[in-house]
């Protein structure tokens, strides 16, 4: 028996029969297919997502999941972590070469961040292993949510799976914008419900409510899963059975966001207190969640409060604890007191001692007022960013390291390194002009004129200012950092990398001088690419030289998208 066809027979999926059995149809008809599935908030994508998951696992196909998550939206990988962690073993079984990178990537290693191709190639070898052994099928929902890391590299994946037992379904909410590239994907929109499955969707889950009163929620609900589900619940008891006159408006929408809040509020201390550590945790890691509540905690006990109200859902397999819906994450959120946010968020951060990118974010939410100490450990998460490859993610982490600085000189050191990764990872000219302008207003004498300097000097090339005028404002910035010159300071050599690539396009011998000096003054020795450019340099600027004095043409995309 098929997927689609175990699932027919079956109640649970009221009125998504039709679209359960469309999407099993698709990964069934030809492996190495992608899909995406978008519809609006509270529509059923999640609901038919866990349908098709149930589905093809029944008919041998293996499931790997993962849940785009607000907080986590800025750790790296951490959507491709979910993703791989039921794989982990198998990747001890992969060459060398794909091992390491991916070990690195999921912080299970150390070593040189991995280049994004080969990390790829890593993931799909990994994916490829494990479908030698049974189909396998990739789930992310909530795409919007997934951190920018993931979103690039299953991107990549999920374009690159023809020819393979694997399939890929996402699914996220209409109109939502997101970093995943979804050129490629087939796409599907899930529509609302007709009025005969709306009325059969209310009258299996309240089986009391009159007939009038039925007929009223199903108006006003449009088909809207989540409202059927949840407009009632607002209802006395004399109003379900019509006892009692129904309000002149029920809410819809956006409104639906107090039904959730009314929820929260109504529920025990210690059942709103886990809700908001699981809402902040993001991942619903039972053992992180257990050492947050503390050890006295009854955890089990307010767990099945929650399932009871069915606010959650837990899989005891995985240890893990979900909302049945992303907006319960929001109310629990809403409902809460800043007090009650910081305090969970401090919790959180003391049972993450073991992942200090995830802490130190926490840490940063907790902060009501500047701290070093906090925009310290951000500015290190942001470095480990870096060192994985995630550009964008060590600017964010730099950027908001920078608000948490007390002194003025940090707060702008800070803002200019993050606007030189950003003008280097993306060519954002825009994003980076406001970072320098907040780095300039924070310290006009700032300490952070080698990372301005260089981010600068991104804007000026990509506004084709003279090369000129860019070369004097780096070597201006580079001299009044000596005359000693540190081989380990990372701006000093980035400088250094951006002054090259400036000598480069400029086609001229005599501005080499400041850059072959500077780099023979680096203690203790230079980094082997800049030794290396000091000796092949101005003789390849010069052979390339024309006629008429002019350098090495320039390129605007090379510009926009300069590499390290």
């Amino acid at each position: 028996m098929t997927g689609s066809e175990s699932w027919t027979r079956r109640s649970q999926i009221v009125g998504r029969i039709q679209d359960l059995r469309e999407v099993c149809e698709f990964f069934e008809s030809e492996s190495g297919r992608g899909l995406h599935v978008v519809g609006g908030v509270g529509v059923g994508k999640t609901t038919l997502l866990d349908a098709v998951a149930e589905a093809v696992g029944e008919s041998g196909t293996r499931v790997l999941r993962a849940d785009g998550v607000e907080f986590e939206a800025n750790v790296s990988f951490a959507g491709l972590h979910q993703i791989l962690m039921p794989v982990r073993d198998d990747i001890e079984r992969l060459p060398s070469e794909y091992r390491r990178p991916l070990m690195v990537a999921l912080g299970f290693g150390s070593g040189p961040a991995p280049d994004q191709l080969l990390l790829v190639n890593a993931t799909l070898a990994l994916l490829r292993q494990v479908a030698a052994e049974a189909p396998l099928l990739l789930i992310v929902d909530d795409l919007p949510w997934l951190d920018r890391a993931s979103a690039v590299i299953l991107g990549f994946v999920a374009r690159r799976l023809s020819g393979s037992r694997i399939g890929f379904l996402a699914a996220s909410r209409t109109g939502g914008d997101n970093m995943f590239d979804r050129s490629g994907l087939y796409e599907i929109e899930l529509a609302p419900l007709d009025d005969d499955s709306a009325h059969l969707l209310l009258a299996a889950r309240y089986p009391g409510l009159a007939a009038r009163v039925r007929a009223r929620v199903v108006a006003e609900a449009r088909g809207n899963p989540l409202a059927l589900m949840e407009l009632p619940t607002q209802l006395s008891g004399p109003q379900r059975t019509a006892q009692e006159e129904l309000p002149a408006v029920l809410p819809l929408g956006e409104r639906l966001q107090d039904l959730f809040v009314t929820r929260v509020t109504a529920l025990s201390e210690d059942v709103r207190r886990l809700l908001l550590l699981a809402a902040l945790e993001g991942t619903g890691d039972l053992r992180v969640l257990h050492h947050a509540a503390g050890p006295d905690s009854a955890l089990l006990t307010v767990l099945a409060c929650a399932e009871r109200e069915r606010l959650v859902r837990t899989d005891s397999t995985a240890r893990r604890m979900t909302f049945r819906h992303p907006l319960m994450r929001s109310a629990v959120v809403e409902a809460s007191t800043l007090a009650e946010r910081r305090a969970a968020h401090l919790a959180l951060a003391d049972a993450l001692g073991d992942r200090p990118e995830r802490r130190a974010w926490h840490l940063a939410e907790a902060a009501i007022v500047p701290d070093e100490q906090i925009a310290e450990l951000l500015e290190q998460s942001g470095h480990l960013a870096l060192r994985r490859s995630d550009a964008v993610g060590a600017a964010t982490a730099l950027i908001r390291a920078a608000d948490l600085s007390p002194a003025s000189g940090d707060r702008a050191r800070r803002l200019a390194e993050a606007a030189y990764l950003g003008a280097e990872a993306t060519g954002d000219v825009a994003g980076a002009s406001e970072l320098l302008r907040r780095a300039r207003s924070a310290d006009p004498g700032s300490s952070a004129a080698l990372y301005a300097a260089a981010a600068t000097v991104y804007v000026l090339l990509n506004s084709e200012a003279d090369l000129s005028t860019a070369h004097q404002l780096l070597v201006g910035a580079i001299e009044a950092a000596g005359p000693a010159y540190d081989a380990e300071d990372p701006a000093l050599v980035d400088a250094l990398h951006t002054l090259q690539l400036v000598c480069w396009w400029s086609g001229r011998a005599d501005l080499w001088a400041p850059f072959v000096d500077t780099v023979g003054r680096l203690k203790p020795a230079p980094p082997p690419l800049l030794a290396l450019a000091v000796r092949t340099g101005p003789r390849m600027a010069a052979s390339h030289a024309r006629s008429d004095g002019a350098g090495p043409r320039r390129d605007r995309d090379d510009l926009s998208r300069p590499g390290r």
